[in-house]
């Protein structure tokens, strides 16, 4: 589990200040919405390496997931950045910050289709790419997706990196992102390029900052007796009849 169950980012004490408790929320549940995406991801791309047949909405379902990933993944890099102080600059935010990135420029997705999808023919929501591994067998399958329909091509290039990674989960690895960027050249003018963030890399690097933090975290509330808790999450039900 990316946050553990008992941190106290995710049952923060009453001694902490609202501020602080807000920021324990959005920090728990972005890692929580990364948490299940993934999962989901992870269960869906198994099956699908194995579907030769496609529902239509199989993909948008991947690519849901992979957006909520990098969403919640950008947003709690901005908080860890604002209340803990970390550089941007940090090299071991990188793939956070590619989140960032990719999260911005979709907010220019307007922009997107009429300067650079339509004219180079890109795909709308981007394309993934993953590596499913037979266990016990030095079996592998190799498979990219490629989100909307590409009308100007007879054929379609995406790109599989032959990085090595050290990955949690053994059967489904190396998946990988790519998308269009908005960024500043060097002149200063805005331009729209291919880039890719391993998603898989993203979960790994969030694990480790927050295991990072909590233990900071809980290194200075341990020592405190007889703390009490917040209430978190609430739900309430009203039953009734329509007259």
């Amino acid at each position: 589990m990316i946050l553990p169950l008992n941190s106290h980012i995710r049952n923060p004490p009453t001694i902490l200040l609202p501020k602080q408790v807000v920021s324990f929320n959005a920090i728990r549940y972005s890692l929580d919405i990364c948490q299940l995406s993934h999962e989901r991801l992870i269960k869906k791309l198994s099956e699908q390496t194995e579907n030769k047949d496609i529902e239509p909405l199989d993909f948008p379902e991947i690519f849901s997931d992979v957006w909520s990933i990098v969403n919640n993944a950008q947003m709690f890099g901005k908080i860890i950045c604002r209340e803990f102080g970390i550089s941007k600059t940090e090299p071991k935010l990188s793939e956070i910050i590619k989140a960032i990135d990719f999260r911005n420029s979709n907010q220019h997705f307007e922009e997107r289709i009429s300067q650079v999808l339509s004219v180079e023919d890109l795909p709308v929501y981007g394309f993934l790419s993953w590596r499913k591994n037979y266990l016990g067998t030095d079996e592998i399958i190799l498979s990219t997706i490629y989100s909307g329909t590409f009308t100007n091509k007879s054929n379609v290039s995406m790109s599989i990196s032959n990085e090595t990674q050290t990955e949690s989960n053994e059967i489904i690895q190396k998946i990988e992102f790519s998308n269009v960027v908005r960024e500043k050249d060097k002149s200063g003018k805005w331009e729209f390029n291919e880039r890719k963030i391993s998603v898989s890399k993203l979960i790994s690097d969030l694990k480790s900052w927050i295991d990072h933090f909590d233990e900071q975290i809980n290194e200075q509330i341990d020592k405190m007796e007889n703390l009490e808790k917040h209430t978190s999450d609430l739900i309430i039900q009203i039953k009734g009849k329509l007259i």
